[in-house]
């Protein structure tokens, strides 16, 4: 019997929360071309499944599994006949800190991990999934800890496979990273630094693949992307006055605002929104 539960929506404020946790004794073909929404871990209690990933398809035997960021398109199949169950044990979690924990324990990135069979990975979800079982809170905060134990683990035992999944991963990486520039573009004190400590590499590290993958320096399109948005503020309103745009993208000054719009699209700010609004 498929066995999960599920933490109270309340609990969505906590800095580290299980959605779900469970276990599957004949896990059914899943195809997500948008991914979750929650961070995903699953991994294979016996059978074999396969997951595929930007255009990769990668086994999953047992004592094996697989951490997905959110949003991270993504589908997964029994490998063998239907004969043979896939049985697969899974955690969804999220919450305000993940993404911190995440990079402080050197996980913040959608990965295979395999792991020795004597190694308490194999049965913590299980055993969390018993001692549910046997009280009357099964929902309780304590769910809280469980995800964090079982982070810890995977950290000490879990071992990347990382041949052919290492530029993938990177790419992946670098999509994060973006997704949080977005996040970020009124603070006025996000550089390099910031990005590079964000997904935990070194700063000439996040250079190099960033302008590899996409032909331009972090830095550079963290800019282009508050310019972007700076552009649509200036239409939407045509009462907010350039030095409050300027502080929404981030800008500390007004004229390194106006001189940054110019330079990247040949008028001012107040020219483009008269051009634009007529």
């Amino acid at each position: 019997m498929k066995k999960h539960f599920l933490i109270p929506l309340n609990e969505s404020k906590l800095p580290l929360f299980a959605e779900t946790i469970g276990y599957n004794p004949a896990q059914e073909n899943i195809t997500r071309p948008n991914g979750y929404p929650f961070y995903h871990w699953i991994q294979t209690v016996s059978g074999q499944g396969t997951l595929e990933i930007q255009n990769q398809e990668l086994n999953l035997p047992p004592n094996n599994g697989v951490l997905l960021l959110p949003h991270i398109a993504h589908s997964y199949k029994n490998e063998q006949s239907n004969s043979t169950a896939w049985r697969t044990l899974y955690v969804t979690f999220d919450g305000i800190m993940v993404k911190e924990i995440l990079i402080t324990l050197g996980l913040y990135q959608t990965a295979f991990f395999h792991w020795e069979q004597e190694a308490p990975i194999s049965t913590f979800i299980a055993n969390v999934l018993k001692q549910s079982n046997e009280t009357t809170d099964s929902l309780s905060i304590s769910a809280s800890s469980y995800v964090y134990e079982f982070l810890l683990l995977l950290k000490k035992y879990g071992k990347t496979n990382k041949s052919n999944w290492k530029e993938t991963s990177y790419l992946i990486t670098l999509y994060s990273l973006i997704d949080w520039m977005k996040s970020q573009l009124a603070n006025p004190d996000i550089g390099l630094d910031e990005m590079a400590l964000f997904i935990n590499i070194s700063k000439r590290h996040l250079n190099s693949l960033f302008q590899k993958n996409f032909n331009i320096t972090p830095y550079a399109y963290f800019v282009n992307l508050r310019i972007q948005q700076s552009k649509k503020l200036l239409l939407e309103n045509n009462r907010v006055t350039i030095g409050e745009i300027a502080l929404q993208v981030g800008f500390r000054s007004t004229s390194h605002f106006v001189a940054t719009f110019k330079k990247m699209t040949g008028i001012p700010p107040e020219k483009y929104r008269h051009l634009n609004l007529g």
